[in-house]
């Protein structure tokens, strides 16, 4: 199985497992029902379109996307919520997310060690398990190598070494 695919699957798991399911129990407690469905606003901006999709829901939910609605894209976001005089929160993943970029680690492993030392730990443990079963490992960057040897100690400018994205503003074309 191809890399993009694995992490494709994992996402699938990873949203369905731990938000969808959780939720959709949560809407279903609390009196959400095919005669009075839950409003469920997907935060899906302008630019982001492509990963608006018709996904199946269930017949207690109705799917809202409040941002395509109004024309917002990702941009918008942080100027609308400063303008209402509110801190911008910070991005929301998972601590051992998989699709986290190279910059993301090194933040976590400068500014909140031990929760970098927590997923080298889980990356590890999973491996060790990996190992014991002839499987090969897994890791938790696109780098085939581990967490802590492909992670920078030291900083480093926003264009060097840079993970081959192409949102962090540093782009000069």
């Amino acid at each position: 199985m191809n890399t993009t695919v694995a992490r494709s699957r994992q996402v699938q798991i990873s949203t369905a497992d731990f938000k969808i399911r959780v939720i959709g129990r949560w809407l279903k407690a609390h009196g959400a029902s095919p005669a009075n469905p839950a409003t469920i606003a997907i935060g899906i901006s302008l630019d982001e379109i492509h990963r608006a999709n018709t996904r199946r829901h269930e017949p207690y939910e109705r799917i809202v996307y409040p941002l395509l609605d109004l024309g917002i894209r990702r941009t918008d976001c942080p100027r609308i919520i400063r303008s209402a005089g509110l801190p911008v929160p910070p991005k929301s993943a998972c601590w051992f997310c998989p699709f986290h970029r190279l910059t993301t680690w090194q933040d976590m492993r400068r500014e909140q060690p031990a929760l970098f030392t927590k997923a080298c730990h889980l990356e590890a443990t999973i491996n060790k398990r990996r190992a014991t079963l002839d499987k090969d490992p897994v890791y938790l960057t696109r780098y085939n190598a581990p967490l802590a040897d492909v992670t920078p100690t030291a900083d480093t400018l926003p264009f060097e070494n840079g993970d081959g994205t192409c949102d962090s503003g540093w782009c000069f074309t």
